[in-house]
């Protein structure tokens, strides 16, 4: 399951991934992603709740490099990925590693509301506008 959210007054992308999704749910969270940031400006943040998101088959996690790489090119300024105790260590590893690979780097917060207060911080050296 997903559930994405565009907030063009904070200029931020809301991404959440739960459950076991399948290549075809995960192309479509990640065109829905793409088409979403459209309507926001350039320099925008992304809040990406991974909590209760179970590691999908590494076919299946391709539409999510592919939108990785579209939102940096469209922009993306920092990346706050929600994590909790739940979470696998190989989902938050397979996100870091495919963001580096496009070329920005993400942070990890343990809520969504611990994520904004991040973002609401000044920039921070080392990541997407650096």
């Amino acid at each position: 399951m997903y559930e994405i959210e565009a907030d063009g007054v904070q200029n931020r992308l809301y991404l959440t991934l739960s459950g076991r999704m399948d290549r075809e749910e995960l192309e479509d969270a990640a065109d829905e992603a793409v088409e979403s940031a459209e309507r926001l400006r350039d320099g925008f943040d992304i809040v990406n709740d991974l909590a209760g998101f179970t590691p999908p088959s590494p076919e299946a996690a391709k539409p999510i490099k592919r939108a990785q790489v579209e939102l940096k090119e469209m922009g993306v300024d920092r990346v706050v990925r929600v994590v909790d105790e739940e979470t696998s260590q190989v989902v938050v590893n397979a996100f870091e590693r495919r963001s580096r690979d496009v070329g920005y780097s993400g942070e990890t917060a343990e809520s969504v509301p611990e994520a904004e207060r991040r973002l609401d911080e000044n920039d921070v050296a080392g990541y997407a506008s650096s």
